[in-house]
């Protein structure tokens, strides 16, 4: 003889779990916009950009030395003075990136003349 077999409910265990993630993702979002509110977000975000643009500024004057003074948004001015040594000249090149109150300077060695 033959049982019938009854099906087994559907256990809600996946639900049970989902509903978890979202509420600990509700606490966790709370807590950082208690912690760090959005005008800092936002400054942090724009200070992010300027830092990224600056290296891709700094990677094109490395790659060529270009002839525009704004780049990336970013204005440019360029002065150059040369040292002497025992037997070389060197020129050595001065780069100052500015946008609004941040400024950034650097220096590369540029042309290297034999004088003995």
């Amino acid at each position: 003889m033959l049982k019938a077999v009854k099906p087994f409910p559907p256990k809600r265990k996946g639900v049970a779990s989902f509903t978890l993630l979202i509420a600990i993702l509700i606490v966790c979002t709370a807590m950082v916009t208690v912690l760090a509110p959005v005008d800092t977000i936002m400054v942090s975000r724009r200070l992010s950009s300027w830092y990224f643009r600056l290296a891709l500024t700094i990677k094109s004057i490395y790659l060529a030395e270009p002839e525009e003074t704004e780049i990336n948004g970013l204005q440019m001015e360029k002065s150059s003075r040369t040292v002497y040594s025992n037997c070389a000249k060197i020129e050595i090149i001065n780069y100052h990136i500015i946008e609004g109150e941040k400024s950034f300077d650097f220096e590369i060695v540029g042309n290297i003349t034999d004088i003995s």
